[in-house]
């Protein structure tokens, strides 16, 4: 089969290419999915470029990719919950990521039924949004009647996040840029502001939730607008407290961490909110969850553009150069 695979860290163009390796084989409670379409996020350019290279190491050279939608072409023993000629969708665990390639071999648990009410190329871009969003609002608490506000809105984390904040019952505020502030109301946004023309620090406070996706700065201004008791969960900013425990790392991952995270860690205890950073887990049952959203209408998945397979260090430059609205996508097939 053809794969991108990672051969050194740093730019795409020179450590990202397309080779030919064995076709995967099911092993043991492991299902084989032909993959039609995949998606893009943040993460793969970020583990391109060795951002992450302290805390997720891979042998070199390694595919890439962590979601995609595709049809079961085979099952291993005691895989049970599909049969070949599934249409499906998955994210796959940090160990074994690999999804711009034509098949990947998964454990059956992270994967799940494709939304029978939309396309492959739909379904790909859900589920590293959907889980990230569904666990860091678990981790928040969130629940009707409270206040989030989520950067980015029109991005592909805030696409999703404003229509399963709304499915809750939250009153959303959202940044993004003016060209896109209808687009981001038509995903149910209460409050839209737009960054290129105000300061949404000087729109006032009080938040019970700060979906931090920006990462830098915006992690540290959260805590200027997130109310006592309050939390901000962050994608993008740095590993929070608990990360190197729940990790079992090492001292010296553990000063990394704290040297990191030490003016967030401060701004946290002066607003007397919490902060929340983690790792995604692939999960088959909250990809089911998420499919029964899509098929009620709680939850539209919002395409930015879509790219031959060949063209993936291109949708990589696209996602990287930032602004695009929605998810980039890969038709593999």
């Amino acid at each position: 089969m053809r794969a991108f695979v990672l051969s050194s860290y740093g730019a795409v163009a020179d450590c990202v290419r397309l080779a030919e390796l064995p076709d995967p084989v099911a092993s043991t409670g492991q299902v084989v999915v032909e993959i039609h379409a995949a998606s893009l996020n943040p993460i793969d350019y970020k583990l391109i470029r060795g951002d992450l290279k302290r805390i997720s190491k891979y042998r070199l050279p390694h595919p890439i990719g962590f979601d995609a939608s595709g049809v079961i072409l085979s099952v291993g023993l005691g895989a049970t919950r599909f049969a070949p000629g599934d249409a499906v969708f998955l994210r796959t665990s940090r160990e074994r990521i690999g999804t711009f390639a034509e098949q990947i071999a998964i454990d059956e648990r992270l994967v799940a039924a494709r939304p029978a009410s939309i396309s492959h190329l739909e379904a790909a871009s859900l589920p590293l949004v959907g889980l990230t969003t569904l666990q860091g609002f678990a981790r928040a608490g969130a629940k009707a009647g409270q206040r989030i506000l989520i950067h980015a809105g029109s991005g592909g984390v805030g696409t999703f996040a404003i229509q399963y904040a709304k499915h809750l019952g939250l009153e959303v505020s959202t940044t993004t840029s003016a060209k896109n502030a209808d687009f981001v109301r038509s995903l149910g946004a209460d409050r839209v502001i737009a960054y290129d023309r105000e300061d949404y620090l000087a729109q006032g406070g009080g938040y019970d939730i700060v979906y931090d996706t920006l990462g830098g700065k915006f992690t540290v201004d959260a805590f200027k607008v997130v109310k006592r008791g309050g939390t901000v969960i962050s994608l993008s900013g740095p590993p929070d407290r608990d990360f190197a425990r729940r990790e079992d790392s090492s001292l010296m991952v553990r000063i990394a961490v704290w040297l990191m995270g030490r003016k967030v860690y401060a701004a946290a205890d002066q607003a007397g909110a919490s902060y929340c950073w983690y790792f995604t887990e692939p999960s088959g049952d909250q990809l089911r969850e998420i499919a029964g959203l899509v098929d009620a209408g709680a939850i539209v998945p919002v395409i930015d553009r879509a790219f031959d397979f060949e063209q993936l260090p291109q949708a990589l430059a696209h996602l990287e150069a930032g602004h695009a609205r929605g998810k980039v996508v890969l038709k593999v097939r």
